[in-house]
Protein backbone atom coordinates (compact mmCIF):
# COMPACT_ATOMS: atom_id res chain seq x y z
CA UNK A 1 0.00 0.00 0.00
CA UNK A 2 0.88 3.82 -0.74
CA UNK A 3 -1.35 5.63 2.24
CA UNK A 4 0.69 8.84 1.64
CA UNK A 5 0.51 9.92 -2.34
CA UNK A 6 -1.98 12.08 -3.09
CA UNK A 7 -1.31 13.01 -6.78
CA UNK A 8 0.11 10.25 -8.87
CA UNK A 9 1.68 10.63 -12.65
CA UNK A 10 2.01 8.30 -15.04
CA UNK A 11 3.38 8.06 -18.46
CA UNK A 12 2.85 5.78 -21.31
CA UNK A 13 0.62 3.47 -18.53
CA UNK A 14 -0.05 -0.40 -19.94
CA UNK A 15 -3.54 -0.98 -18.85
CA UNK A 16 -4.24 -4.19 -17.42
CA UNK A 17 -6.86 -6.23 -15.09
CA UNK A 18 -4.07 -5.46 -12.16
CA UNK A 19 -4.04 -1.75 -12.97
CA UNK A 20 -3.18 0.11 -9.56
CA UNK A 21 -5.11 -2.99 -7.84
CA UNK A 22 -3.68 -4.71 -4.83
CA UNK A 23 -2.30 -8.30 -5.05
CA UNK A 24 -5.54 -10.09 -5.22
CA UNK A 25 -3.80 -13.22 -3.41
CA UNK A 26 -1.65 -10.62 -1.03
CA UNK A 27 -2.73 -9.44 2.93
CA UNK A 28 -4.19 -5.96 1.60
CA UNK A 29 -6.28 -7.80 -1.48
CA UNK A 30 -9.47 -5.99 -0.53
CA UNK A 31 -7.86 -2.52 0.18
CA UNK A 32 -6.93 0.58 -2.13
CA UNK A 33 -3.25 0.71 -2.92
CA UNK A 34 -3.51 4.68 -3.00
CA UNK A 35 -6.32 5.46 -0.53
CA UNK A 36 -5.35 9.43 0.02
CA UNK A 37 -5.00 9.55 -3.91
CA UNK A 38 -6.93 13.05 -4.66
CA UNK A 39 -5.16 13.09 -8.49
CA UNK A 40 -4.35 10.82 -11.28
CA UNK A 41 -2.45 11.88 -14.12
CA UNK A 42 -1.82 9.42 -16.74
CA UNK A 43 0.61 10.84 -19.68
CA UNK A 44 0.44 10.11 -23.21
CA UNK A 45 -2.15 6.68 -23.07
CA UNK A 46 -1.79 4.34 -26.00
CA UNK A 47 -4.13 3.58 -27.70
CA UNK A 48 -6.83 1.24 -26.61
CA UNK A 49 -7.50 -2.41 -28.64
CA UNK A 50 -11.02 -2.18 -29.63
CA UNK A 51 -11.38 0.80 -27.38
CA UNK A 52 -11.28 -1.07 -24.56
CA UNK A 53 -11.37 1.19 -21.22
CA UNK A 54 -12.21 -1.57 -18.59
CA UNK A 55 -9.49 -2.01 -16.66
CA UNK A 56 -9.21 2.17 -16.04
CA UNK A 57 -12.85 2.03 -15.67
CA UNK A 58 -12.87 -1.03 -13.05
CA UNK A 59 -9.71 1.24 -11.43
CA UNK A 60 -11.58 4.04 -11.03
CA UNK A 61 -14.84 2.56 -9.61
CA UNK A 62 -12.87 1.11 -7.10
CA UNK A 63 -10.89 4.24 -6.18
CA UNK A 64 -14.01 6.26 -6.19
CA UNK A 65 -16.28 3.89 -3.96
CA UNK A 66 -17.04 4.92 -0.39
CA UNK A 67 -17.47 8.02 -2.00
CA UNK A 68 -13.70 8.85 -2.13
CA UNK A 69 -12.73 11.70 -4.43
CA UNK A 70 -10.26 11.64 -7.54
CA UNK A 71 -10.10 13.96 -10.29
CA UNK A 72 -8.14 12.28 -13.71
CA UNK A 73 -6.56 14.33 -16.12
CA UNK A 74 -5.26 12.31 -19.51
CA UNK A 75 -3.03 13.33 -22.23
CA UNK A 76 -2.60 11.69 -25.08
CA UNK A 77 -0.79 12.24 -28.92
CA UNK A 78 -3.67 10.46 -30.60
CA UNK A 79 -6.51 12.04 -31.67
CA UNK A 80 -10.37 10.90 -30.55
CA UNK A 81 -8.42 8.39 -28.12
CA UNK A 82 -11.03 8.39 -25.67
CA UNK A 83 -14.72 7.81 -27.07
CA UNK A 84 -17.26 9.96 -26.01
CA UNK A 85 -19.41 6.94 -24.40
CA UNK A 86 -15.84 6.25 -22.26
CA UNK A 87 -15.76 9.83 -21.85
CA UNK A 88 -18.69 10.13 -20.13
CA UNK A 89 -18.25 6.63 -18.03
CA UNK A 90 -15.47 8.56 -16.41
CA UNK A 91 -17.12 11.80 -15.97
CA UNK A 92 -19.61 9.94 -13.69
CA UNK A 93 -16.66 8.18 -11.51
CA UNK A 94 -14.19 11.22 -10.59
CA UNK A 95 -14.45 14.82 -9.42
CA UNK A 96 -13.17 15.80 -12.54
CA UNK A 97 -11.93 15.13 -15.70
CA UNK A 98 -9.73 16.26 -18.14
CA UNK A 99 -8.31 15.63 -21.33
CA UNK A 100 -5.79 16.67 -23.73
CA UNK A 101 -4.20 16.28 -26.66
CA UNK A 102 -0.40 17.11 -26.88
CA UNK A 103 1.66 15.94 -30.54
CA UNK A 104 4.87 14.56 -29.00
CA UNK A 105 7.95 16.26 -30.83
CA UNK A 106 10.24 13.98 -29.99
CA UNK A 107 11.90 11.97 -26.93
CA UNK A 108 13.86 14.91 -26.27
CA UNK A 109 10.75 16.64 -24.73
CA UNK A 110 11.43 14.55 -21.64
Amino acid sequence: MMPNIETLFICNPEFSEEFLQPNPDGPHSNTKLLPSLLSLHLDYIPLMEDDDWSDLMTYLAHQTSDNQVVSLKVVSNFPHVCPETVASGIKALVKEFTYELRPRGGEDEW
